[in-house]
């Protein structure tokens, strides 16, 4: 067993472990000074089909909460 290698490897986690953590910490202080987008930057109106066979449009959940609009690339 190597056990003088046994430090450095626990110094490396522990420093990739910290920089994740830093990392993560700035994003989120990022996120919670973020200000509301302007009128200038709001979606365009849009209706789309729904998986059950409806429409769904984003004028139908305005005044409501965020909308998050998601995009799955997969081929198909």
């Amino acid at each position: 067993m190597h056990t003088e290698f046994r430090p450095v490897q626990l110094y490396r986690k522990r420093t990739i472990t910290l920089i994740t953590m830093l990392v993560a910490l700035l994003a989120l202080a990022a996120c919670a000074n973020a200000t509301p987008a302007s009128d200038a930057e709001q979606a365009p109106a849009f209706t789309l089909s729904a998986a059950n066979g409806g429409d769904v449009s984003l004028s139908d959940y305005v005044g409501d909460k965020p909308v998050l609009l998601y995009f799955h690339m997969a081929v198909g």
